[in-house]
């Protein structure tokens, strides 16, 4: 499980985004499942895998611990559990949703996050680019400002 106690403050509620855009609709199936999976008492990735493509790919900077390609659906699963051995707390804050077109929607938003191995705090700007094809998160890329800062945060190397 990815974090014990995550605030899914990013919830596409949010945003400015109109409804009935359909990728912004799997976007937020996605963030409901996520915040259900991720809750106490939670652990049924069903409803995530049912929001993601089968050949789905999270591509991750490969500098990171939970770095690397992830695919399908077993694939995002063994990265959120990777991202939790990392990560104790995670919080989402101001997420902003823009879309182009049905099928991409890229996020901005700021991570709050408590390292588990030292209970140190990072924080770090996000972006984030969804593509959604047949209701199902086909691709996931975050960027992030600076990875080499996140790394020393984590207590890696830069």
């Amino acid at each position: 499980m990815t974090c014990a106690n995550r605030d899914r403050s990013s919830e596409p509620q949010r945003s400015t985004m109109s409804g009935d855009n359909p990728a912004f609709a799997t976007l937020k199936r996605f963030y409901a499942a996520e915040t259900v999976y991720l809750a106490p008492g939670g652990g049924d990735f069903g409803p995530i895998a049912e929001t993601l493509d089968p050949g789905c790919v999270l591509y991750q900077p490969a500098t990171l611990p939970y770095g690397g390609e992830w695919r399908g659906p077993e694939g995002f699963r063994a990265w959120m559990e990777a991202f939790g051995r990392v990560w104790s707390h995670l919080e989402v804050r101001d997420p902003q949703f823009y879309p182009s077109g049905d099928e991409v929607i890229v996020s901005r938003s700021h991570v709050h996050a408590t390292v588990r191995a030292t209970g140190q705090a990072v924080d770090w700007p996000l972006m984030q680019f969804f593509r959604v094809r047949n209701n199902r998160i086909v691709e996931l890329r975050p960027f992030y400002w600076d990875t080499a800062a996140l790394l020393a945060g984590i207590g890696g190397r830069s």
